[in-house]
């Protein structure tokens, strides 16, 4: 699909170059501030060590699901946006009748009368003995309960791809997720439960087994899990089961005085957990609802986010490569010093507009121009355009013909940096909301920046630079390049 642009480039922008030194001047106000920052942050973190030394003498706030009807009305109507917008940019899609089927089940999840609770953990902590005894002793609940157990997590072994995913679906498909472990976390076992929190899951923690320890080892346990996810599981939501008893020796004094010694199983302990979930269920079942639909509707954004950023990456790339061209057409003709260079390089405030459009992002022309300097900046201080003009002009010594002709290791460079911002600008888009609703104000200069390293590092390979190089030398010597 060709691309045309709707308004000449403004090749050289002034308000590029006005963005640069105002930018360099701030930097150098920031410098000044940088060991106040590392010393802020070498304070805040001393400042955390001491808090989690303090253990359990503050109890942690509730851990609850935050997730709202408000907010799930919110994610499914820029879900129901996603989707019409697709339809209007691809209508032939293959995904819009997928995805709107998608949604409706998600929808349909609110109406359903049951609570479905996953038990998950590791291998061999006790998944399937806690099911037993939680199908066999019901929970006191209004409503219907329905317990599924996964697949351990934390495998091995050629399968072990496969089963983590199972796992991990399911418990994030669930209202409620009962995470079991025989112990201190381990660190994959942390990992995990900061990412059910992330994603808005409820869990209560099961210390298991905790029959086998000795009073005071149990409570030490219980104690430095409470410390491990404050923050990410209240404390009352920690609680000790034993599902599986081991044999205990009972001596019995007969009535001539000798002991005899047996071995008796004790009863299994879920009456913590009971009481917990009699709680919860009581008081937020609703919610548990709303949150396990919430992110039902956020895994049909992202396929729908996916291919829309897909049908619009079409679109803008052709876009980059001709503005990449034009740019380098007018560095070749007109060669620059380095700085100007790379005002005359990098994307100007006509290109960003042109890309926010496809994007569907309203940007003013102070805010496209203050991209074009940020990102200037940022290849500033990276030294791109140094390594950019010698990374070109080594690849131009193979042809001396090339190489002698005047411009074109500039010409070339325009057109790689270009390239380069347009790159990132298409990134740093697909990341945004699909739909702005009012033009934007600030751009998120760390991310920007961020995201251009990534592009470069991407495309910075000798064999792109030849390509780029051989493909400079067509467009902007074709006599040569005939020759």
């Amino acid at each position: 699909m060709t691309v045309q642009l709707q308004r000449p480039l403004l090749v050289g922008g002034i308000g590029l170059t006005l963005g640069l030194w105002g930018l360099d001047s701030i930097s150098h106000n920031l410098a000044g501030i940088g060991d106040w920052l590392t010393l802020g942050t070498l304070a805040a973190g001393g400042g955390y060590w001491w808090y989690s030394q303090r253990g359990t003498q503050g109890q942690a706030a509730p851990v609850i699901v935050n997730i709202n009807r408000l907010t799930l009305n919110r994610v499914l109507n820029q879900v129901e946006l996603a989707i019409g917008q697709l339809a209007i940019e691809s209508p032939d899609s293959a995904h819009i009748a997928l995805l709107q089927q998608q949604l409706l089940q998600a929808q349909t999840n609110l109406t359903r009368p049951d609570r479905h609770i996953a038990i998950t953990g590791g291998q061999k902590v006790g998944k399937s003995s806690l099911m037993k005894l939680l199908v066999e002793h019901p929970v006191p609940s209004m409503t219907p309960l329905k317990y599924i157990e996964t697949p351990g997590l934390f495998t091995s072994g050629a399968q072990s791809q496969t089963a983590n995913a199972t796992a991990e679906r399911m418990a994030l498909n669930s209202d409620l997720v009962l995470f079991v472990t025989n112990g201190d976390l381990t660190a994959s076992e942390y990992k995990y439960l900061t990412a059910l929190h992330q994603a808005h899951q409820r869990v209560i923690l099961l210390f298991n087994q905790a029959d086998r320890y000795l009073p005071d080892e149990r409570n030490l346990i219980l104690q430095k899990l409470q410390v491990t996810v404050k923050g990410t599981i209240a404390a009352s939501d920690i609680v000790a089961t034993s599902t599986a008893p081991a044999p205990i020796e009972v001596r019995k004094i007969q009535a001539d005085g000798s002991v005899l010694k047996s071995r008796e199983l004790p009863p299994a302990d879920i009456g913590s957990l009971a009481s917990q979930l009699t709680q919860i269920l009581a008081t937020e079942s609703e919610k548990l609802l709303w949150a396990s639909t919430y992110r039902q509707i956020a895994g049909v954004r992202v396929v729908a986010k996916t291919e829309l950023n897909r049908v619009r990456r079409e679109r803008a790339l052709p876009l980059v490569e001709q503005n990449q061209w034009i740019v380098g057409a007018a560095a070749f003709a007109n060669p620059v010093p380095a700085l100007d260079l790379l005002a005359t390089a990098a994307v100007n405030a006509q290109m960003v507009m042109d890309l926010g459009a496809i994007y569907q992002q309203k940007f003013s022309l102070e805010h496209a121009q203050s991209a074009a300097g940020a990102m200037g900046n940022v290849m500033l201080k990276l030294g791109l355009v140094e390594l950019c003009t010698q990374t070109v002009a080594g690849v131009l010594k193979t042809n001396a013909v090339t190489y002698v002709a005047g411009g074109l290791v500039q010409g070339i460079s325009a057109a790689y940096l270009t390239h380069i911002a347009g790159l990132t600008l298409v990134e740093y888009l697909e990341a945004q909301d699909l739909v702005a609703a009012e033009p934007a104000r600030d751009w998120n200069l760390d991310l920007l920046g961020n995201t251009l390293q990534k592009v470069f590092q991407a495309n910075e390979r000798v064999a792109y630079m030849q390509t780029l190089v051989k493909q400079g030398i067509e467009r902007l010597m074709p006599n040569s390049a005939a020759a």
